[in-house]
């Protein structure tokens, strides 16, 4: 008895995370069940009986804007493998032609803002010892 009670906890806790995040997203469960074009008692119950199928689970994703794996892994868990400055191997999308192209224009404008933020941290050093000359020069 005691183990129904725990998955029937675990189906609870994930329904109500998908309806957080609908509501953050401005959608209903309704809309999500609607999306996947079934009714809230078969989503219900597929959550339930942890019977959904991974194109239905995909589908969730995209429409909440979380990886897959977030129904897979506790993020608490992730969060210890993965360090914030490593690469998450889950941000790769590997159906996109322009995955690539992408990534490599965005790690060039990283790079180019970068340097733009070093430039204007120099410029505001050289504005305020420039500021200092003319104070010194009004206080003579």
């Amino acid at each position: 008895m005691r183990m129904v009670t725990l998955e029937r906890k675990a189906y609870m806790n994930l329904k109500n995370k998908i309806i957080t995040l609908l509501e953050q997203n401005k959608y209903t469960y309704k809309e999500l069940a609607e999306h996947l074009k079934i009714s809230e008692a078969e989503l219900d119950h597929a959550l339930e009986t942890k019977t959904l199928e991974v194109r239905t689970l995909e589908l969730i994703s995209k429409e909440l804007r979380i990886p897959l794996y977030s129904f897979f892994r506790d993020p608490a868990e992730m969060e210890k493998i993965l360090s914030p400055d490593k690469q998450r191997y889950y941000d790769v999308n590997i159906w996109s032609d322009q995955e690539v192209k992408y990534r490599t224009e965005i790690t060039k404008l990283k790079e180019e803002l970068e340097k733009l933020a070093i430039e204007a941290k120099n410029k505001d050093m050289l504005i305020e010892a420039l500021e200092g000359e003319l104070k010194k020069g009004w206080a003579k």
